[in-house]
């Protein structure tokens, strides 16, 4: 029997686990999938922490839910990857394998003092730390700084200074507030085409936010009553009651040390196969290659690279199989508060003829795009897991009873 061992829990490896199961029986593939953590996050909820909408409970289910379909999870590190002797040792394991899938995803640095932990809802814990904060503000200046390029879900820190927008008219503060976003970019989304930098362009002068552009964060320094301020590399300097910052993102060092890495550290891959050049057995997907195609972070991409990769094990392993090619499309739908947004890119221009920028279109201006973004939430975990939000905070409550 085949084995196919899958090195991270986030969004491209639990889908890639459940696509390899639904086309591979028990018989035919061993499927196994490590992670540090013992919770899938769901990343795009993390900033309905951060707002009060969803409690933590809410957006991460079990990795060990997976077991009921037929994978094997293992908890722990990744300490090195060997592609030469097809193994992978987490802890005091070694686990060999026919077939890997890294998606071992971008970390965040969390020890970087120009963007501290509790400032960033890139993580759980640092969303609910900004909920305190923001359930304390009551008007003042908004900052909300991207620390350094790449990062996980470019339109983010878009998304973030729209809700923060919304929430000082919710509290009747708007006249005394003021929301801006400070980014390395010269526009708003600039490496995703001129459409983009219109549409966001548009919505930032609509609901009132500003954008200091090439504003390169090089420190954060605290005042008086949990202020900061946040400085340039060209002298510039913005002070702000509530600062949100977007953390320093680096490739996992495990991949540096495994030579499967560019010389800048991220996973090497070629498309559209999503196969190490030199490993065809190694795959890779999301964040871990994002930088090495050329394309964004972002769960949709991780998503849609899964799919593909686990067609292709399923084809090399049955002989033949009609699946999936490989999406090169990105979604992102954005809760501003006020309304919904959805941005749709085409990247297989970019990605596969040098195109200097995907095929995109902005959809916005409609509730019911908050609707699409709240489905999309619950068929993520439904499908996946066969729970809802809901249920899994049932599930959390029951659990402090019993140890209660």
């Amino acid at each position: 029997m085949k084995r196919t061992v899958i090195l991270g829990g986030g969004s491209g490896g639990v889908v890639a686990a459940r696509r390899l199961r639904n086309m591979l029986s028990e018989d035919q593939m061993e499927i196994v999938l490590v992670d540090r953590e013992r919770h899938h996050t769901y990343q795009p909820s993390q900033l309905w922490v951060m707002t009060g909408k969803r409690e933590a409970v809410e957006i991460q289910a079990p990795l060990v839910m997976l077991a009921s379909h037929g994978i094997r999870v293992v908890h722990g590190s990744v300490d090195a990857i060997d592609p030469a002797a097809r193994s992978v040792r987490v802890g005091d394991e070694t686990l060999e394998y026919d077939h890997l899938i890294v998606s071992l995803g971008a970390e965040t640095v969390d020890d970087d003092p120009i963007a501290p932990p509790e400032l960033s809802p890139w993580t759980v814990q640092g969303a609910l730390s900004l909920r305190e904060r923001i359930g304390r503000f009551h008007g003042g200046e908004v900052a909300v700084a991207v620390s350094s390029l790449p990062y996980r879900c470019p339109p983010a820190p878009f998304e973030v200074a729209f809700m923060l927008r919304y929430i000082a008219e919710q509290r009747g503060v708007a006249k005394q507030t003021s929301v801006r976003v400070l980014h390395p970019w010269a526009e708003p989304m600039e490496v995703f085409g001129p459409t983009m930098v219109s549409g966001f362009g548009s919505f930032l002068e609509q609901y009132d936010v500003g954008f200091d552009a090439k504003f390169d964060l090089v420190a954060t320094e605290p005042t008086e009553n949990e202020g900061y301020t946040l400085r340039s590399s060209d002298g510039r300097s913005v002070d702000a009651d509530l600062a949100i910052i977007v953390p320093p993102h680096r490739a996992p060092a495990v991949i540096a040390e495994s030579g499967l890495a560019t010389a800048d550290g991220w996973m090497n891959v070629k498309l559209p196969s999503m196969q190490h050049p030199d490993h065809p057995e190694v795959f890779g997907v999301g964040d871990v290659v994002a930088p090495t195609i050329g394309l964004g972070m972002a769960g949709v991409f991780a998503h849609f690279q899964a799919e593909h990769v686990a067609t292709q094990i399923a084809d090399q392993t049955l002989g033949t199989y009609m699946g999936n090619l490989y999406n090169m499309v990105g979604v992102c739908v954005m809760d501003m508060g006020y309304v919904g947004a959805a941005v749709w890119c085409d990247f297989e221009g970019k990605l596969m003829r040098g195109e200097p920028f995907p095929d995109c279109r902005m959809l916005g201006g409609m509730s019911a795009f908050r609707s699409v973004k709240t489905g999309f939430e619950q068929y993520w975990f439904g499908n996946l897991f066969g729970v809802t939000p809901r249920q899994l905070r049932q599930r959390a409550r029951r659990r402090q009873e019993v140890t209660a």
